[in-house]
């Protein structure tokens, strides 16, 4: 069997860098979020070495997808893989499989699966945006990126009441699921804070507003933050800070 075609690493990257430029966040958390990623080597024809591409996920993230999801992330990450190949002409990349990884089992899991059977830790929270991957696990709960979690402690340190990831369903002329980033209480006020302009918030602000028309239409108020406001604690302390003026101001208009 020859060499791998790339270094694994270097190949990941370029795939998730051509991915970016195709806006699909989902396949790029999945690239991002995959455990031991690896080639493997399938067959010679015609002294083409053919490989595939197995990405091994974290059982959260990989459960939180659809069967169809799964499938439309392996093609395009191999759509977008064949095409460095060109550079590799003695290969070819052949198929991408996506699949849960097993790991070791941590101490006391027989207990903590006993406690969620009787109903204790269950949570709805970070699971309904399939194509907005909440991929990122800190303090117990889940976000979408290192923003999020930035924002969060500088809301934390503010003593804000925060719930990041909560899931809201309504029911009417027709079903509405969604998931803000943050829902914000302040003084018996309701907001909603909603991140913009990273690689995991892609949405523009007018599709943001429109998925969050079930919660505007009830009062809610959305205020948003860039990424880039956000991406250090100092930065985020300060935007914390802009919010709580905006919020004292609407409370004082009430």
């Amino acid at each position: 069997m020859s060499n791998r075609p790339f270094p694994i690493e270097d190949f990941l990257a370029s795939v998730t860098a051509a991915l970016k430029i195709r806006g699909d966040t989902r396949s790029i958390a999945v690239v991002l979020e995959g455990i031991g990623s690896r080639f493997e080597h399938l067959d010679t024809d015609w002294g083409v070495d053919n490989w595939g591409l197995r990405i091994g996920l974290p059982i959260h993230i990989f459960h939180a997808l659809t069967e169809a999801e799964v499938k439309q992330v392996e093609s395009a990450v191999l759509e977008v893989g064949q095409s460095f190949f060109s550079a590799s002409p003695g290969d070819c990349l052949g198929w991408v499989s996506v699949s849960p990884t097993v790991v070791p089992a941590p101490e006391g899991w027989r207990e903590d699966a006993l406690k969620f059977v009787r109903g204790e830790g269950v949570t709805n929270q970070g699971r309904v945006r399939s194509d907005n991957i909440a991929s990122q696990q800190h303090r117990g709960l889940l976000f979408r990126s290192r923003a999020e979690i930035t924002l969060f402690e500088a809301m934390q340190r503010a003593r804000l009441a925060v719930a990041p990831l909560p899931v809201f369903v309504r029911v009417g002329k027709s079903y509405h699921r969604l998931e803000p980033d943050f829902v914000v209480i302040f003084k018996g006020l309701t907001f909603v804070v909603e991140v913009d302009g990273d690689t995991f918030h892609h949405e523009t602000p007018a599709d943001a507003d429109k998925r969050l028309i079930p919660l505007t239409h009830e009062g809610v108020e959305v205020r948003r933050v860039r990424a880039a406001d956000v991406a250090t604690d100092a930065l985020a302390d300060a935007a914390v800070k802009d919010l709580i003026d905006f919020m004292s101001k609407r409370k004082a208009a009430r």
